[in-house]
């Protein structure tokens, strides 16, 4: 019915009626101008495929672009707070950290947004695909953690070296970073790795997430507990599903891994605030 319908819309346009007398086609004064611009055009034809090509190039790259200006907005906001040094190297750990999760997701070809930066917050990607199981889940959960406690120490080693104040706070920033995102409560990083290990130790990061939550009145981390306790009710409820069957071995591994990550970050983020209040 379309193309019937352009049909016709040709038709119409290119045949006048026979009812109606056709005048004679008298030669148009404009037509010298008509032409000079179609030559002009062809002359130009090279920089209008660029300007077109560029144009294609932005939409392509454009969730580049948007990774890139909510990277700048955060340093912007953190600037009035901390001052542009810090700010820029908070931003930089937080996409670190982000990387292990895009790095982790797209080795297990788990189509994965770029990160997305939003102040206060912190920094967010998004799987356009749901994990096949927890064992994949936890895989992409514990690679954002790795990669922000290598951070956090390239940020130490260097801040030691030159005795920089500035790389040591970034150093703690990172490792305190790591260890709020290790407790073991979904959506947090330490409640997706968990799963594949126990839902036990839900019962732990729980209650502790919480007491910390309202003890300090964060929002964020009020709308976390909730989140965890809603998750924490319907993974228990489903607990049959051959989703959470891991075998031994993996959770050995993946437990090990969790707790030596886990005690490492905190170990630095005690030593850290004891050295950064002493100076």
């Amino acid at each position: 019915m379309e193309k019937n319908k352009e049909d016709d819309s040709v038709l119409q346009s290119s045949e006048p009626s026979t009812e109606i007398d056709i005048p004679e086609k008298k030669k148009s004064r404009w037509g010298w101008f008509t032409s000079f611009g179609g030559l002009l055009l062809l002359f130009k034809a090279g920089k209008i495929w660029a300007i077109i090509k560029g144009a294609l190039l932005f939409l392509k790259f454009g969730k580049f672009l948007t990774t890139g200006l909510s990277m700048i907005l955060m340093v912007v906001v953190y600037t009035y707070i901390y001052g542009w040094k810090y700010a820029i190297g908070i931003v930089l750990l937080l996409f670190i950290h982000e990387m292990g999760h895009l790095t982790a997701s797209r080795q297990l070809g788990i189509n994965t947004s770029l990160p997305m930066f939003i102040p206060f917050v912190g920094a967010i990607i998004q799987m356009k695909e749901a994990p096949k199981d927890a064992k994949t889940e936890s895989i992409v959960g514990i690679g954002g953690p790795i990669f922000g406690a290598l951070g956090a120490l390239v940020c130490l080693f260097i801040g030691e070296i030159f005795q920089s104040t500035l790389l040591l706070a970034l150093a703690y920033f990172g490792f305190i970073l790591t260890v709020f995102n290790l407790i073991p409560a979904h959506p947090l990083d330490g409640g997706r790795i968990v799963t594949a290990i126990s839902f036990k130790l839900w019962i732990i990061g729980i209650p502790i997430m919480v007491f910390f939550s309202f003890y300090f009145f964060n929002p964020i981390g009020i709308l976390i507990s909730i989140l965890a306790i809603k998750k924490a009710w319907e993974v228990w409820k489903d607990r049959d599903n051959p989703y959470y069957d891991t075998d031994q071995g993996f959770r050995f591994r993946m437990g090990l891994s969790y707790f030596l990550l886990f005690a490492l970050s905190a170990y630095y983020t005690y030593n850290l605030h004891e050295v950064l209040n002493k100076q």
